[in-house]
Parts: C-alpha cells; structure tokens; sequence
C-alpha cells in the first residue's frame, strides 16, 4: 500500500475514532492550539506526575489532520518525560518538512503523518497539537 493511501486511512480512523478525547479531569498542564485561518482550536491537557507524562487528552474543533495528529500524539506522550517532549516537537516538524530524513522509529505510526509534506497547507494542521502540547508544559499548572 502506497504511504498516499497509508494517510488517509490513518487520519480517516483517527479523525472518526479520535483516541484520549476529551476532557482530562486531573490534568496538571494545559495548553490551547489555534490556528486562526482554518479555524481549529483545540487544548491539550496533561497530567504530569514524578516528571512523567501519566495521562494525556485534546478537546476542541479541529480538521481531520489536525485531530489525527492529536490523537496520535496523546497516545504516544504517555510515559514521556516533559523535557523528551521539547525535543521531539523540533524533530517532528523537521520530518514533516524535510522528506530526505529517515523515519523516527521512536515515533511509531506517527511518521506516517509526514506525507502531509505534499500538501504544504496541512503540515501547520499537523504541528498544531504538538504546539498545544509544548503551551502546556510551558504554562503554568491548572
């Protein structure tokens, strides 16, 4: 299966099937995501105990890259450490926007998400909830 089909199958399950979405009742960290052209808004929220991310949620409206990617990222936070996360966001976006490095392993079926790299416009959809998440860490506690 071409990687073209690979992503439209994943955010189609994710945006219908969106995973940790909604509230996060005993969240330590929030944080807001918009994007003011497209109209999305969401809010990540984390529970952060002994430096470890515990727990992980996203609500708001969002498009169907923006949500995928948020529900593929509060999958993959949980049991991260804040600092790991920081770091992360800077290599993500480097891999959607350059398509000669390689896959990050340690990003599991994340990577798929690089092939919004064809589509300009949607790799801000896609960094949208990594942003929200590094507003979250960077925010004071809820």
């Amino acid at each position: 299966m071409a990687l073209d089909q690979l992503y439209q199958q994943l955010i189609l399950e994710h945006n219908r099937n969106p995973r940790h979405f909604g509230p996060l009742p005993d969240a330590t960290h929030a944080g807001r995501g918009q994007d003011a052209l497209c109209g999305d808004d969401i809010l990540v929220e984390l529970q952060i105990e002994s430096d470890r991310i515990k727990a992980a949620a996203f609500s708001g409206e969002a498009c169907a890259v923006t949500k995928a990617s948020a529900s593929l990222l509060t999958e993959w936070l949980v049991g991260r450490e804040p600092a790991e996360i920081i770091e992360w966001v800077g290599r993500f976006e480097r891999l959607l926007k350059d398509a000669s490095i390689e896959d990050a392993p340690e990003l599991g079926e994340i990577n798929q998400l690089r092939a919004v790299s064809q589509f300009p416009a949607r790799v801000r959809n896609a960094l949208l909830p990594w942003d929200a998440a590094l507003n979250a860490l960077a925010g004071p506690e809820v």
